[in-house]
């Protein structure tokens, strides 16, 4: 009878504690929170000296301890067990108690894994939804620790906690997503706050840095015509100063054919975390790490999304390098995923930045245009007219008939008319033809040829020779026709105009690294290498020895200059004088 009262009273006094346990377990969501109060439970029911909470990774598997108490701190963050030849990965493999009473016999037993004076442990695996997650492991000094009453504790303490764990688990998983939102909305503001592309790439990388918690953030462009990388711009945090790591240079390129890991990010779109000591590494990328001290890497691709139905190809404008050199470090599949949501935030920015530019660019170049016609074609008018009025004054007092009355008001209302009708022509013409979304394939060889053709007579009449040396094929360029053909002429008509009677003018066209050239080579009068400098700048006319009788506006080659620019290319002259110029430009290749 004593027995059986004894036995209710231990059971009684079981369900009280398990029913605290509930209450303390139940009134918080704080995952570190629910381990502590899980080991505390444990050892104050079982007399236990020493206790660890180890968890256990299906995916991983890998077995680490989590939180202890009766240990050091530092020896419970560096604990590990092997899931084969443990107690402890015993109890996950069979999903049943361990309860050992004399520690030393057993064969899978080592001294590290345990306390030097503990001489028996129970190992509790804890199981959620069929799967073991984890297992409670408690030391005891005497071989007679655990009776069969703590054991059947820690079971229901360890399916309690499991659920608890859980709970905070996923609270601590929504906490995580709601300020990985308040990150990312953060970093969006501050990316999309300028539409002036260096403060983009400024507040971009920092933004990275900031979120990802590394060390340095290099922003790279994507070039797809050279197949390469160019990088752009570099961010180092400033808590990060006194690392190892050194920042990459700006300006640095590197081919995607040496770096299967940024053209396998560029390719499909998705982020992927590299470290030093990894095989799969190429050698161009672990020689990149090893000179500037990087630890671990996150490539990260700067991908936007189609901007119409129309456009369903995704556009990668570029790539980030989220580097850390103060630790070793694996990006998880959280932070590769607000990573790549970040990087289409800084792709969307720079592609608004680049549209901005290229609006602000017609902007310019709009003025720019007002300013020639107003320079070029109105002065000429403007003489006319004026001649004309000085041969009215010229007649004195003379009276005029009724028709020659309505021929005079009929010449100036001409003027007025002319001068109105070629502003507002220029005007629109040049907005609409430099918007670049208007542009098309040109065959530039073809255009070549015709200005060629165009400019023979005005050749012929200055007795030149105008030879050409075009390749068979034709070569295509992207842009508008209108301008290009505006380059090519002007070249044409400089060199005939600044090459006595009788010169030879040759145009060549060839390839070189997919690009064009083009060159017009002249033996004209030339030009000093101080005027040189100033060349293609506005209004500007370098007068040599023999040139002033020439008309001109100073205009001409820096309509050249702009039109080759924002065609993607670069102009350049090559002169001496009294010897002859070549003016030569080099386009991208469509």
């Amino acid at each position: 009878m004593t027995d059986l009262t004894d036995n209710l009273s231990e059971q009684l006094e079981e369900l009280k504690m398990l029913q605290h346990v509930d209450q303390e377990l139940g009134a918080t969501l704080d995952f570190d929170n629910v381990l502590m109060l899980t080991m505390d439970w444990a050892l104050r029911r079982t007399g236990a000296t020493a206790g660890i909470f180890v968890t256990f990774s299906e995916q991983e598997n890998s077995l680490r301890a989590l939180t202890a108490l009766g240990y050091p701190m530092r020896e419970v963050r560096e604990k590990t067990w092997p899931l084969e030849q443990s107690i402890i990965g015993r109890a996950v493999r069979t999903r049943q108690v361990q309860h050992v009473t004399d520690l030393e016999a057993d064969p899978e037993h080592c001294p590290e894994h345990a306390l030097p004076e503990t001489r028996s442990v129970i190992a509790v695996p804890i199981e959620l939804r069929s799967k073991v997650t984890g297992v409670i492991w408690l030391e005891g000094e005497q071989r007679d620790t655990f009776a069969a009453p703590d054991i059947s504790f820690v079971q229901r303490l360890a399916q309690r906690a499991a659920i608890a764990l859980d709970h905070a688990r996923l609270y601590r998983e929504a906490a995580r997503q709601a300020d990985e939102m308040a990150s990312l909305y953060t970093a969006s503001r501050m990316i999309s706050a300028t539409l002036e592309r260096p403060q983009v790439l400024a507040t971009a990388a920092q933004a990275l840095a900031t979120t990802l918690g590394v060390s340095t953030v290099v922003i790279a462009d994507y070039r797809k015509l050279q197949g390469e990388i160019e990088l752009i711009h570099a961010y180092r945090l400033p808590t990060a100063r006194l690392s190892m790591n050194i920042v990459p240079r700006v300006g640095s390129t590197f081919a995607l054919e040496s770096l299967p890991e940024v053209r396998y990010a560029i390719e499909t779109q998705r982020s992927s975390g590299y470290s030093l000591h990894s095989r799969l590494l190429s050698d161009t990328l672990r020689e990149f790490m090893t000179a500037h001290n990087v630890r671990a890497l996150l490539i990260i691709p700067l991908a936007t999304a189609p901007m119409t139905p129309n456009t369903p190809l995704i556009e990668v404008v570029g790539v980030a390098l989220a580097m850390e050199s103060r630790h070793e470090r694996r990006f998880g599949e959280e932070e590769r995923a607000m990573a790549e949501a970040l990087g289409g935030q800084i792709a969307s920015a720079l592609r608004q930045a680049r549209l901005y530019a290229e609006v602000r660019e017609l902007e310019e170049i709009k003025s720019h245009m007002i300013r020639m016609a107003s320079h070029d074609l109105r002065n000429p008018l403007g003489v006319a007219i004026n001649y004309f009025e000085m041969f009215l004054e010229s007649l004195g007092d003379q009276p005029f008939t009724e028709v020659q009355k309505r021929y005079i008001q009929s010449v100036r209302k001409a003027h007025q008319t002319m001068q109105t009708l070629i502003k507002d022509l220029l005007t629109l013409e040049k907005v609409e033809s430099e918007r670049e979304a208007l542009w098309q394939e040109v065959d530039f060889t073809a255009l070549v040829n015709a200005e060629l053709e165009a400019q023979r007579n005005a050749a012929l009449l200055k007795k030149h020779t105008l030879t050409a040396q075009l390749p068979s094929q034709s070569l295509h360029v992207r842009g508008s026709p209108a301008q290009l053909q505006r380059a090519v002429g002007n070249l044409i008509d400089n060199a005939i105009k600044y090459t006595p009677d009788g010169g030879l003018i040759q145009v060549r066209l060839t390839t070189k690294e997919r690009r064009l050239i083009f060159e017009v080579q002249d033996n004209g009068y030339g030009i000093s290498r101080e005027r040189q400098e100033r060349l293609f700048t506005s209004f500007y006319r370098a007068r040599e020895p023999g040139t002033d009788h020439i008309s001109g506006t100073g205009l001409g080659l820096s309509l050249v200059r702009t039109v080759v620019e924002r065609h993607g290319g670069r102009v350049w002259v090559n002169s001496e004088a009294g010897i002859g110029s070549i003016f030569s430009f080099w386009l991208p290749l469509a």
